[in-house]
């Protein structure tokens, strides 16, 4: 990966923790979160620009506070146990690929990817973070997996382009589909924004399988996914520092009584439901393909659709059950703070110029 790349990556990480920081002001516990904003981080920013085999380790640190976080959480006792252990393979590959040839760290390597990057069925402990987490951390989890993924995709684009692209096309189709349909059934906005980020990635890997040159895409574009679906998280955690958690549909037309609120959350939907036309807007198309990867290409298009067609409805649902409707009464409803509207404002601008202008 070269040093462009990786500082891209990182400025989106320290992006990422600035925001989660100055979204933290109400928070009762805001000393402690803001603990774990620092280390985790600090864990990823050393993960991205030291080399290696230490950055490996930084990388253990990052799974390691992953597995921890899901320890304490509040999950499922199932789904809690196969996070971990999937948390604990990745763990065991990462350390030994820094001691071992080079075939055995492409392997690792993938395993990290499909862990960072979520594919169905490998996406429990990312869906699990997102869920459980508490404060604007889900949104950090979020910037910094996928950051980390990129970088780990980043050096996989050849071998995936070589080896075995149909069989990672067919599981970013179901991954796609699974996570559509999950999102269809929630209640809850932290997992449904869980599922709908999991549903967004698997285009990356998609198109990875079809471009051979779509390495110089892959960055900007996943990045323009992170920060998003970070300001959806952030937008939420702050309504419900306000007003407590609540399901979807039972705090409707907050636009009304906190207009600053409506206006970026109107932004952050409208780009989210936007994010498969991306690729399209920016000239993807134009680029070679791999040799005799037809097959992939259909596939690819039909995550792109799918991506597109379900996302248009789970996410105007959510905007329409949140910001649109009639307000309750008797509910002390406080608009965004300056601090919180400067956060929001950074991250729409910079998923844009990463999306469209970078």
């Amino acid at each position: 990966m070269t040093i462009e790349a990786t500082a891209i990556l990182a400025v989106a990480i320290v992006l990422s923790a600035f925001c989660a920081i100055l979204g933290q002001a109400r928070l009762q516990r805001s000393s402690t979160t803001l603990v774990e904003i620092l280390v985790l981080s600090g864990l990823g920013l050393g993960t991205l620009l030291t080399p290696l085999p230490i950055n490996r380790y930084f990388l253990v640190g990052v799974l390691g506070m992953a597995a921890f976080s899901l320890f304490k959480g509040h999950g499922a006792a199932t789904i809690k146990t196969i996070s971990l252990a999937q948390i604990t393979l990745a763990i065991l590959l990462v350390l030994g690929s820094s001691f071992s040839d080079h075939s055995f760290m492409i392997w690792a390597g993938l395993v990290l990817g499909v862990t960072l990057i979520p594919l169905f069925p490998f996406h429990l402990p990312f869906a699990s973070l997102v869920s459980c987490s508490h404060g604007t951390m889900s949104g950090l989890w979020t910037t910094v997996f996928l950051s980390l993924g990129l970088a780990e995709l980043t050096e996989l684009t050849t071998i995936l382009s070589e080896g075995i692209p149909a069989a990672i096309s067919w599981l970013a189709l179901g991954s796609a589909l699974f996570a559509s349909f999950k999102c269809l059934g929630q209640i809850h906005i932290r997992s449904l924004l869980a599922y709908a980020t999991i549903a967004q990635v698997s285009m990356l890997w998609g198109l990875t399988t079809v471009f051979s040159t779509f390495s110089e895409w892959l960055i900007p574009f996943g990045l323009t996914i992170a920060l998003i679906m970070t300001g959806l998280l952030f937008t939420y955690q702050c309504i419900q520092q306000r007003l407590g958690s609540h399901s979807i549909g039972t705090l409707p037309g907050l636009a009304l009584v906190m207009p600053r609120l409506g206006v970026l959350l109107i932004i952050l939907i409208t780009i989210a439901v936007m994010l498969p036309l991306i690729p399209v807007l920016s000239g993807l198309p134009a680029l070679p393909t791999a040799d005799n990867q037809d097959i992939c290409l259909v596939i690819m298009c039909f995550i792109i659709f799918i991506v597109w067609m379900f996302g248009s409805w789970y996410f105007s649902h959510l905007l329409h059950q949140t910001a649109f409707g009639k307000a309750r009464p008797g509910i002390p409803y406080t608009d965004f703070t300056a601090r919180e509207i400067s956060a929001l404002t950074l991250l729409i601008a910079a998923a844009s110029y990463s999306g469209l202008f970078f």
